[in-house]
């Protein structure tokens, strides 16, 4: 039967769920800081993402979070948690896409389905369906993790 994990209340590597078990990270809320750090580190300075006045003009409700940073951010959560604890190799991800918007000062959390494990010489190879949600429940952006 298939579990679903609070982060709070466990640490365990995605090697040692089963297919089905789901995991549910802490809520982290993002900065107008970590979005400028962001923007500026990885040269995507596009001025929604620097300037609420500058998103505003392009009808967003204020300055945005780079899809990008969001996403950094949530596999920071699954880190943290310990569900990427023994990774030894990202072979890729699959059906991304950003699916509304986030701002700063909004909180993400990560939750994950386990749907594949594969027992290899070298280890295991497991795979994932991930979900960002921020703080009302909506699904920012999705994904299928190997």
């Amino acid at each position: 039967m298939p579990k679903h994990y609070i982060e709070d209340s466990w640490r365990m590597p995605v090697q040692k769920m089963e297919i089905g078990d789901k995991l549910t990270t802490k809520t982290r809320i993002i900065t107008k800081t970590d979005v400028e750090l962001s923007a500026l580190l990885g040269g995507d300075i596009a001025p929604q993402f620097l300037s609420e006045k500058a998103a505003q003009a392009n009808n967003w409700k204020t300055q945005l979070v780079p899809g990008l940073c969001t996403l950094n951010i949530a596999y920071g959560l699954l880190i943290q948690a310990g569900f990427l604890a023994d990774i030894i190799a990202y072979i890729g991800t699959t059906n991304m896409r950003f699916l509304a918007p986030v701002y700063p000062g909004e909180g993400i959390r990560m939750e994950t389905e386990v749907t594949s494990k594969k027992k290899t010489r070298k280890g295991w190879i497991c795979e994932y369906d991930w979900t960002i949600r921020n703080q009302d429940e909506v699904a920012v952006a999705e994904g299928h993790n190997v």
